[in-house]
């Protein structure tokens, strides 16, 4: 059994490693010059120099890095589509599966070989894109801006260790999807459409709650506003744009209050004026426009998920996705039955 499901899937299995390997590839062959340039700039900035850091490091590198975050979070829809999905639904296309049930293979036999090499397969195969892909990408995550931290939704589903749980839920949702639908086609659509969904419900609705988040309350300076929406009615604001959060974290809500501490739905028209300048000329207007916004009471409070819970947060995530993988499983393994040589019913096309 085990050189049987080796042979149908070695294509498939060698087709993606030598993919990751040239990847893999690429980035110890430039690695150790970003590396050094990253080395360099530490030693000249000394912690001091966060906007020429992203203009003249990372922002070179933004296709670079934002394709190696697609590429890591592509693994598990590859994994779920073309490996989970088409697992056993193409046996039971071509009706194969009772050639091996016919040779006193039992059932569950049959899929607990396909699963475990496969499943493990697709799990190392995240392990490797993830490993490899946060080391190159270390530097470049130390000089990102405020929305692009390891807290972020984008990136927390490109490193750590919750990719290999987010692995081995898509691949379940495929085997179940294959398992239940007997259809390669109609199995890869549902498959595809449930995961999708359930990346967007998770960190959405779920991850947030993981721990409760913190809240504080921030003055409104020159080095944290980063912009005035001054198109409120008659010349009012409608909003400030601040980064009050500490470095890293994942910012879940922010607002602006007024001194009773309700939210400020619109600002004075005067408040335009705290927008940055564009030239050192107008840096007395607006500090003199931030000090009116203190002394009338304004304020910022932000919400967010500190960056020290990142590898917590990973943990719970794997755990979960772990968890309801393995259900899935068992519960393919409780459809597809004890029997060992009796034929599956066939379901025909009409």
């Amino acid at each position: 059994m085990i050189w049987l499901t080796w042979r149908q899937f070695r294509v498939s299995a060698l087709t993606v490693f030598g993919g990751l390997g040239a990847v893999i590839l690429a980035l110890a062959i430039t690695w150790p010059g970003m590396n050094r340039e990253y080395t360099d700039l530490v030693t000249q900035c000394a912690g001091g120099c966060v906007g020429d850091a992203y203009d003249h490091f990372f922002f070179p590198r933004l296709g670079a890095y934002v394709g190696l975050i697609m590429l890591v979070t592509a693994v598990p829809y590859v994994v779920a589509v073309l490996w989970g999905a088409s697992l056993v639904s193409r046996e039971f296309e071509a009706g194969t599966q009772d050639l091996v049930w016919q040779q006193s293979v039992p059932r569950r036999r049959w899929l607990a070989v396909k699963v475990c090499l496969v499943g493990l397969t697709a799990i190392v195969a995240a392990g490797l894109a993830v490993a490899a892909v946060s080391w190159w990408s270390r530097p470049l995550d130390a000089t990102a801006i405020s929305g692009m931290s390891r807290m972020s939704p984008a990136i927390f589903d490109a490193r750590g260790y919750a990719v290999l749980g987010h692995t081995a839920f898509a691949f379940a949702i495929g085997v179940a999807a294959g398992l239940a639908i007997r259809r390669a086609l109609p199995a890869m659509a549902v498959t595809f459409v449930i995961f999708v969904a359930i990346q967007i419900v998770v960190p959405t609705f779920l991850r947030p709650h993981y721990a409760s988040p913190v809240r504080v309350d921030a003055a409104i300076t020159a080095s944290n506003i980063g912009g005035v929406d001054a198109s409120g009615p008659n010349g009012t604001v409608r909003g400030l744009s601040v980064d009050a959060g500490p470095p890293g974290a994942w910012v879940l809500a922010s607002r602006t209050e007024d001194a009773a501490g309700r939210t400020a739905a619109l600002l004075p028209a005067w408040v335009a004026d705290c927008a940055t300048p564009q030239d050192p000329s107008g840096e007395v207007a607006q500090q003199r426009c931030l000090d009116r916004l203190a002394a009338a009471g304004y304020r910022q409070e932000v919400t967010y998920q500190p960056a020290t819970r990142f590898w917590r947060f990973q943990a719970y995530e794997t755990a979960i996705f772990g968890a309801l993988s393995m259900l899935l499983i068992a519960a393919c393994f409780l459809r597809i039955g004890p029997g060992g040589t009796r034929a599956w019913p066939v379901r025909r096309a009409v």
